[in-house]
């Protein structure tokens, strides 16, 4: 059993438009006290892919929820997410995620799946519906 799960962009995104199965995983995360880890890359990414006027009270409201870690780009983490990004020719807020994924050993919650096995064949993911 996951003892957490990893957030990325898409994932951001899909909460901050109200997704049914992120307001679960939202809700049962809270309720066992299990963390849900946001890497700054793909929070950043997720709320520039929502109309932040239209959903800015519902994913602030969502993320008062005391199981969200923000996880920052520090220097540490931003040579190894550029490395992960130019080594694997993927996007910045992938690299993150994936990073932080195998750093905790955690799942990522995600749309794009596939693009985690391609970065890395360890990374767990569980598909958003």
């Amino acid at each position: 059993m996951s003892t957490g799960y990893v957030l990325d962009h898409t994932a951001v995104s899909a909460l901050a438009h109200g997704s049914i199965y992120m307001a679960a995983r939202v809700h049962h995360s809270a309720e066992i006290a299990q963390p849900l880890y946001v890497p700054a890359g793909s929070f950043a990414q997720g709320l520039a892919e929502s109309a932040l006027g239209e959903v800015a009270q519902m994913l602030q409201d969502a993320l008062a929820s005391p199981c969200f870690v923000f996880r920052p780009l520090d220097e540490p983490s931003c040579w190894a997410v550029a490395q992960i990004a130019r080594e694997r020719a993927t996007d910045l807020p992938t690299a993150h995620a994936a990073h932080l994924a195998l750093g905790l050993g955690l799942p990522v919650l995600t749309r794009t799946p596939a693009a985690y096995k391609q970065i890395d064949a360890r990374i767990d993911t569980e598909n958003i519906e």
